[in-house]
């Protein structure tokens, strides 16, 4: 992973090593990191930072609808200003192809006598070439304007670079809105395969897929995608559905409109999320038009009776109804000044609304089905409509098709919010999207007759309006904060079984604990894994498994520096000793350098006590004296560190249940 650009002599930035790959966590990031040494030299910081800046936000601006510019200020180091302007540009083109990456990267070391950085540049699993890629496309930007050079070439190579860096955001919407809210509240997740995440630890992981959970019903869920069965499933237990029926052919769609009578809907009987959906059909020839758009989606289609109402997403977890909106169709509003045309474009221009998948609200396009809707009203685009007048341009409420949600939980009647609960209930649904077509929300569906025309065992949860509903979510799916107590000990004898000993110290307290060490990796007493296992794969391991209540990790492998730690926090940092099997890849350090080093990397990720083992009263062992000195003063004795170890980790647990 390099790239000659970068190391071209008298270059501002210059990578004079290979970067190095961290799968785990280190240095207090809370992603996976490339580690790289990069020697930085400016001159005319100011006007040379304010050029590239510059650069690249008109760069952006090309190629994305929303940018931030970064205010460049005079500072008198120059390598701080240059450093943080590189930065700021790998987090902001990030942040603006959706990367779930939440973190910038940091600074981890400083060697003044070559005049270079070791620095960190947060990634996800998997995908650090792609981020090696992103960084030095931007050193060559950055080279190339403090050279004076044209990087008009490079420029072009953008969209190459949003692409790869495209194939690191989860394809679900739900999910990077998900990753993102774990990340503020401090829940950790990873990939588990394809786009299936874990979040939390061992006894306290949940798998989500989008918002599918690990307990959705899988029979539930082929319900609700077949919209006869679950139809059917409704009906039987007393739910409103609209009348429908399966089409082979159009004449057999024409046939089913005339004995539903019109209004009706057609749409694919297999599919969510609006596709293929088109409602309010009042002749033959929209029917046609809407069953040959149906049928490049699936080959199963019904035609539905319509019903008249206003569209209401509900959203049900767990036998509570926890959000509520009302589906706009889209369309515009008049102010007796602007054509339709030029509304449309005005609305556009709303920065939410794109054409992605991670779009919270979607581009509104003035197509056969606007034109069809338009002259039903007599109007076209270059008609002017009254202020306050609203000229709708679809069919369907989806979001997906243009519509704009709007909350209504407060409203909701009880009736109706226990008649969402019900639906889900019935196809054995934990998380369920339910669309009902209503004339008021706030009245008794009841009183004013309503239909469930869908359930969604998938649904979107959108953006606009649901922000909450992510916390809500992820709270009530993992304990806490989904973490467990773990303690990593660095250097201690395999002789001592230190790990076993606090596993079962912590099992007379009701904890099982996973354990890697010398034996690999063990839950409780039984080891799991044959042969020598990495700390960094034992604890991955361990933090999979659904019996492990707490994690004892012992390292004495040196290859932990180039591998990371499996969590991106912990509870206790113990220095237990010096003994270290391998010694790779700093071979030639004494004891005192290698415990150091241990403590400069893993500590900023130490979340509790940081312990000394020793004898109480006494001087510490000559390997710890290049530990900070505070921890020196008041070391644990031998007999007691067992002790130590299990109090912290139990205190431990009980801020993970808050």
């Amino acid at each position: 992973m390099s790239d000659s650009n970068s190391v071209v002599k008298n270059a501002a930035f210059r990578v004079t090593e290979n970067p190095v790959v961290i799968q785990g966590f280190m240095h207090g990031l809370r992603h996976p990191c490339l580690i790289v040494r990069l020697t930085v030299t400016v001159q005319n910081q100011n006007q040379w930072l304010t050029e590239v800046n510059n650069v690249l936000a008109d760069a952006i601006q090309r190629n994305f609808a929303f940018y931030e510019k970064l205010r460049i200020r005079p500072d008198d180091n120059k390598r701080r200003d240059a450093v943080h302007l590189l930065f700021f540009w790998i987090s902001k083109l990030q942040e603006v192809v959706k990367v779930p990456v939440f973190e910038s990267a940091k600074v981890i070391g400083v060697d003044s006598k070559t005049n270079s950085l070791l620095i960190a540049v947060p990634t996800i699993s998997s995908f650090h070439i792609s981020t090696g890629k992103l960084f030095f496309w931007l050193l060559k930007v950055f080279n190339g304007v403090y050279a004076g050079d044209d990087v008009h070439l490079f420029l072009k190579e953008l969209p190459l670079v949003i692409m790869q860096q495209e194939q690191m955001v989860p394809r679900a919407s739900n999910m990077l809105r998900f990753v993102r809210t774990a990340f503020i509240l401090g829940i950790p997740y990873s990939v588990i395969a394809d786009q299936i995440y874990q979040f939390g630890y061992s006894s306290r992981a949940r798998f989500l897929d989008s918002s599918f959970t690990d307990q959705t019903s899988r029979l539930g869920a082929w319900f609700a995608r077949n919209k006869t069965l679950a139809a059917a499933v409704l009906r039987i237990s007393g739910i409103p559905v609209p009348d429908h029926k399966i089409v082979p052919d159009v004449k057999s769609a024409e046939q089913a409109a005339c004995e539903l009578g019109f209004p009706v809907v057609v749409k694919p009987a297999d599919l969510d999320g609006g596709v293929g959906v088109a409602a309010g059909l009042t002749t033959l020839e929209e029917l046609r038009e809407a069953f040959a758009a149906a049928q490049k989606k699936s080959k199963t289609i019904l035609v539905e009776k319509h019903h008249d109402g206003r569209d209401y997403r509900l959203t049900v977890f767990q036998n509570e109804l926890i959000w509520a909106v009302e589906r706009i169709p889209g369309g515009v509003t008049g102010d007796g000044k602007h054509s339709v045309k030029l509304l449309v474009e005005q609305l556009n221009k709303d920065p939410r609304r794109g054409e992605g998948t991670h779009s919270p609200l979607k581009r509104l396009v003035l197509d056969n089905e606007a034109s069809s809707l338009l002259s039903k009203v007599g109007m076209s685009p270059e008609s002017v409509p009254e202020s306050g007048e609203f000229v709708s341009l679809r069919r369907t409420a989806n979001v997906a098709n243009g519509g704009m949600p709007v909350a209504v939980f407060e409203k909701v009647h009880p009736d109706n919010r226990l008649l969402a609960i019900r639906a889900a209930t019935v196809l054995h649904l934990d998380l369920a999207g339910i669309d009902l077509l209503i004339p008021d929300i706030s009245r008794s569906w009841r009183e004013s007759g309503a239909v469930i025309c869908e359930v969604n065992a998938q649904p979107d949860l959108g953006e606009t309006t649901t922000t909450r509903l992510y916390p809500q979510i992820l709270h009530k799916l993992v304990e806490g904060h989904g973490r467990i107590p773990i303690a990593v000990v660095i250097g201690a004898s395999p002789e001592l079984d230190l790990a076993a000993a606090v596993a079962a110290k912590l099992s007379d307290a009701g904890f099982t604990t996973g354990r890697g060490d010398h034996q690999g990796a063990s839950i409780g007493m039984v080891t799991i894994t044959a042969g020598d296992t990495d700390p960094y794969t034992a604890g991955r391991i361990l933090l999979g498994e659904k019996g492990v209540d707490a994690l004892v990790l012992c390292i004495n492998d040196m290859s932990v520096l180039r591998t990371g730690l499996p969590f991106d926090r912990f509870d206790l940092l113990v220095f237990a000793g010096s003994h270290f099997s391998k010694r790779v890849p700093q071979r030639s350090q004494t004891e005192a350098v290698q415990l150091r080093t241990f403590f400069n990397v893993f500590s900023p990720g130490c979340d509790g006590k940081v312990i000394v083992a020793g004898e109480a009263g006494m001087a510490v062992p000559e390997p710890f004296k290049l530990l900070p000195e505070a921890l020196l003063t008041r070391p644990v004795a031998q007999h007691q560190i067992v002790v130590a170890i299990s109090d912290a980790l139990i205190e431990a647990e009980g801020r993970h249940r808050i």
